[in-house]
């Protein structure tokens, strides 16, 4: 299988959308969290996501390094694109896109896994 061209590879130009996001939609089993998120998110610049405890903001933004992944009974619809590569094109090494796309939480937001797993994750 090709190999997907690396997120790094491609470099955004001044002004250009860093992510995009179309009709992006997430369930958790049968309860659907996100409902049909489009933006645009401009390169070099801040952006912030302000709005009230439960509404999506952390979901939204695990969507972008695919940490919904590690839910099995997450499941996104519609699409992302970093740099305008696809991040959930089947050939995107999702190691790189989470060393490239960081999160810090407000609190502690373990993997659903164990305290081990969670601590030895980082260096994998």
């Amino acid at each position: 299988m090709e190999k997907v061209k690396s997120i790094g590879d491609a470099r955004a130009a001044s002004g250009s959308n860093k992510v995009s996001t179309r009709d992006v939609s997430v369930f958790y089993g049968e309860k659907q969290a996100l409902f049909d998120v489009s933006v645009d998110i401009p390169a070099n610049q801040v952006t912030a996501f302000i709005g009230p405890s439960g509404c999506g903001k952390s979901t939204f933004l695990r969507c972008i390094n695919r940490m919904n992944d590690t839910i099995p009974v997450a499941r996104m619809t519609g699409a992302i694109t970093l740099d305008d590569i696809d991040i959930y094109d089947p050939r995107i090494d999702v190691v790189e896109l989470r060393a490239r796309v960081g999160m810090v939480f407000q609190k502690p937001n373990p993997f659903p896994k164990s305290i081990f797993e969670n601590v030895a994750y980082g260096p994998k």
